[in-house]
């Protein structure tokens, strides 16, 4: 299965397909969707693992940086990975089109606790994306109810930590869930 799915990320579908998340139909952007889910389940495993630096650190050369979500090195031809495909804001955008629905199918997916750690991680791009997510998935009341108070102290520490775009939406993200005032000491 791999080996067909490798000369199919070779063919570049893989940016296809994300480009057509972004000017496809709605049925060309939910075909797409579940075809980078489906070439996507198999990352973890081909993510290859970043080499260990030698004793004599200073010497070696540095390692490349880990892809946030498989810790291991990811590009789009060999691990099919999403966040190298640069398809997570446009699967975002898709879901969040269809709001209520969408934060179903991430909380049904068990997605939205994966999402929530993705605050940790330190891609201040990624970052801003999950940020940028979060506050749409909890301006719906079930989902800020039984979602937001495990956000909440990574919220905190990116308003303390962030960079300017990440300190405000988190911010943000803190005032929606009504916490900014109950913590108010943090900032």
């Amino acid at each position: 299965m791999q080996s067909s799915q490798k000369k199919v990320a070779e063919t570049g579908v893989i940016p296809l397909l994300v480009q057509l998340l972004e000017v496809g139909t709605s049925l060309t952007k939910r075909k797409a969707s579940i075809s980078l889910g489906q070439l996507s389940k198999s990352s973890f495993e081909l993510s290859h693992a970043i080499p260990r630096r030698g004793l004599f650190k200073c010497f070696s050369p540095q390692s490349e940086p880990a892809c946030p979500v498989h810790q291991g090195i990811c590009t789009v031809e060999t691990s099919f990975c999403l966040v190298e495909a640069d398809a997570v804001s446009p699967l975002v955008r898709l879901l969040a089109e269809r709001l209520p629905y969408g934060s179903k199918v991430l909380a049904e997916a068990e997605a939205l606790h994966p999402i929530i750690k993705l605050l940790n991680c330190p891609s201040s791009s990624l970052q801003e994306k999950v940020l940028n997510a979060l506050e749409r998935i909890f301006c719906l009341l079930d989902m800020k109810q039984k979602y937001g108070h495990l956000a909440q102290m990574a919220l905190v520490d990116l308003t303390q930590r962030g960079n300017n775009v990440t300190k405000s939406l988190a911010a943000r993200i803190l005032g929606q869930l009504n916490v900014l005032r109950d913590q108010s000491s943090y900032f």
